[in-house]
């Protein structure tokens, strides 16, 4: 196969392996017992319709490119952004929890999400992606390492005059990440103030640079790449072995791609609400009272399906609530995206707000007061959707409403 598609070409064997049930674009979420029958990808209900826009489509395209029956174009990229690389495909796969089925496509395929990224990096090494959008935010990270178009000397401003934060070591290194150093500062404050209360001793970096998850799912691989490398060697001097973070993306690009890419890597990486998980079971953290009012939790995917994540931000919430918690239909590995992911937001917003307004409207049906989540992108795309269809909602961050609920230790 050329080598303008090696990573698809690398991966053929497990491309081959789709054998086009379809269940990727309608099939179950839930169990085999309690099926429901709804479309398993946000594009089925948000997308044009079209086969291309689905897991089993995208298959195709890729089969294509390796046979050379059709050829790279922009218009093909366009296409193939429109997917918030949430994973929902995989989990509905060949449905692998019917005994019906004898042999299963998914444990042929593996992970989609890998060569759906594969193919947006063949597609930028071939000069048709990404998106125009995704090449700003690329030029500017390159600059000042962040995809916000901010400034990289700014990234702390958002720390309280008064918290005495670690130059090194502590408890763990907190990776704060760009959206919360940004534009959600209230989720970063809120877990130094956790910290405060509970003694969690953290240091911080002013060197860090993105993550890179934003590069590594649109195709950029090599800035990926060159941010871990430089990320590696922060952590290296913090003379720490855990990294805590409060965004899910950071977590799973953390956790689950810095170790492909990096050889020496060897950090335990836990997502803000692990952390405090742990401290409510130890007592390091005290419950001085409970949150009034119905709460629902959306599982995000990077935190979910990608990480496996689910426990811990559901244990949490049994142990601030004072009333019920309610679930959605869609929870756990069959959760609804919320439709920032992927790069979506930033090259398709429209297409993103109609996804969280579905996901949105889904968490109204529970009664729920508090729409909960611990993830910012997921944040940021609930509170466009709620305010889009003056929804009642409160969409906040688990880390505020645990920090409404305790006592300094």
């Amino acid at each position: 196969m050329t080598e303008k598609l090696k990573r698809i070409s690398d991966l053929e064997e497990r491309i081959l392996s789709c054998v086009a049930v379809g269940d990727c674009r309608g099939a179950l979420k839930g169990s085999f017992k309690n099926p429901i029958l709804e479309a398993a990808c946000p594009m089925r209900d948000h997308g044009p319709g079209f086969e291309a826009f689905f897991a089993r489509g995208r298959f195709t395209l890729a089969r294509a490119l390796l046979d050379k029956k059709i050829e790279p174009s922009e218009g093909l990229a366009e296409i193939i952004y429109q997917c918030t690389l949430c994973g929902a495909c995989r989990e509905v796969c060949n449905n692998p929890e019917s005994p019906c089925m004898s042999i299963s496509a998914r444990e042929n395929i593996g992970d989609h999400i890998e060569i759906w990224e594969a193919l947006r990096a063949d597609l930028v090494d071939l000069g048709v992606a990404p998106l125009p959008r995704h090449k700003e935010i690329t030029a500017h990270e390159i600059v000042e390492h962040n995809p916000y178009f901010e400034k990289h000397n700014d990234r702390l401003n958002w720390i309280p005059k008064d918290f005495k934060f670690l130059h090194k070591g502590g408890d763990a290194l907190f990776f704060v990440g760009c959206t919360s150093a940004y534009r959600l500062n209230n989720i970063s404050s809120t877990f130094l103030e956790i910290a405060n209360k509970s003694d969690i001793k953290l240091s911080i970096s002013p060197n860090e640079w993105c993550c890179g998850s934003v590069n590594l799912r649109t195709g950029a691989e090599n800035i990926f790449k060159d941010l871990a490398e430089h990320n590696l060697t922060v952590f290296k001097d913090f003379e720490v072995d855990k990294i805590v973070t409060t965004c899910a993306g950071c977590y799973r690009t953390l956790k689950n791609d810095y170790p492909k890419y990096l050889e020496d890597w060897d950090f335990e990486v836990l997502h803000s609400i692990e952390m405090i998980d742990e401290f409510l079971n130890s007592g390091e953290i005290k419950i001085a009272k409970k949150i009034d009012g119905v709460i629902t939790y959306h599982d995000p995917c990077h935190l979910g399906r990608h990480s496996g994540v689910y426990n811990a931000p559901r244990n949490v919430i049994d142990a601030i609530r004072k009333d019920e918690f309610v679930e959605m239909r869609h929870i756990r590995n069959y959760s609804y995206c919320c439709g920032a992911g992927g790069g979506v937001k930033s090259g398709f917003p429209d297409l993103a707000l109609e996804i969280a307004v579905d996901r949105v409207q889904e968490a109204e049906e529970t009664g729920a007061k508090f729409l909960t989540t611990v993830c910012p992108f997921c944040l940021t795309n609930f509170k466009d959707a709620v305010k889009e269809i003056k929804s009642d909602l409160i969409v906040i961050d688990l880390l505020e409403l645990v920090n409404k609920v305790i006592n300094y230790k």
